[in-house]
């Protein structure tokens, strides 16, 4: 359903290990909007019974509400170097990245932040 690939699974169980809150999960939330494309969210939040909660195999609970479920399956998450310094989430469909973007993994050693705000695709 989702994919979450080694860099983000690393800046998103850093952000994790951060709280001082028990019990959160990656909220992640997604909609259609007019022009057909796919908006993107994500944040910790603390679980809610009408989730959906899924145990990714990084060891990540995702918490979808159901309204995002259609929209987000087949989403990959990645953490990349957007430009020299820039790292930044970012949302694409399985087996193709966002126009204009290049693959390059953060490296781990990043101070980098994992800010969660997101828009089209890219989150950061």
């Amino acid at each position: 359903m989702i994919e979450i690939r080694p860099a983000a699974a690393e800046q998103i169980k850093s952000a994790l290990r951060g709280q001082a809150e028990e019990g959160l999960g990656l909220r992640v939330a997604a909609r259609r909007v007019e022009d057909g494309e796919i908006e993107y969210g994500l944040g910790l939040d603390e679980r809610r019974e009408q989730d959906e909660e899924i145990v990714t195999d990084s060891g990540i609970t995702l918490l979808v509400s159901p309204p995002s479920l259609e929209a987000i399956a087949g989403t990959v998450i990645d953490f990349v170097e957007i430009a020299p310094g820039r790292r930044h989430f970012i949302f694409y469909r399985a087996g193709a990245l966002p126009d204009g973007m290049e693959a390059r993994p953060a490296a781990s050693d990043t101070g980098g932040g994992g800010g969660c705000a997101c828009g089209k695709g890219g989150c950061g």
